[in-house]
């Protein structure tokens, strides 16, 4: 099996060695009943990658993804928050009733999000995501 996973984009814009891809869906993803986590329905996701292929805007082109990287944003999106869940549950439940337990555990997850939030922000940039080849 492939350490790395290929995906397509399309360039965008080209500026010193920098170019603009837009992620395009791969095949997989029209059947995937989570494509709305990873794509919202009318923005793109967009990469600013810098390589050394003479690309100009419009070029198609393979982009290759981390394996590892793919597993632990997917453990971060879908495992967090609900260990958040259950975690905020179980620790409210010991000092007040179920009812505010469980507004306190949906609580502890909203906070979840906001901690992926900042994860995102602080290390997004480094999920290993390179341009392979011109198509």
């Amino acid at each position: 099996m492939s350490e790395e996973i290929q995906d397509s984009g399309l360039v965008t814009e080209v500026s010193d060695g920098v170019v603009t891809v837009e992620l395009q869906r791969g095949g997989g993803c029209t059947s995937c009943a989570m494509r709305g986590f990873c794509f919202s329905k009318n923005t793109p996701s967009v990469f600013k990658l810098k390589t050394d292929l003479a690309l100009q805007a419009g070029d198609k082109v393979e982009l290759e993804v981390s394996a590892s990287g793919r597993v632990l944003v997917s453990t971060l999106i879908f495992i967090v928050p609900v260990l958040f869940l259950i975690m905020g549950f179980l620790l409210a439940n010991i000092w007040i009733t179920e009812l505010g337990s469980i507004m306190f555990a949906f609580a502890a997850m909203a906070l979840s999000f906001f901690i992926i939030r900042l994860c995102d922000r602080r290390w997004g940039n480094r999920l290993k995501i390179e341009i392979a080849r011109k198509l």
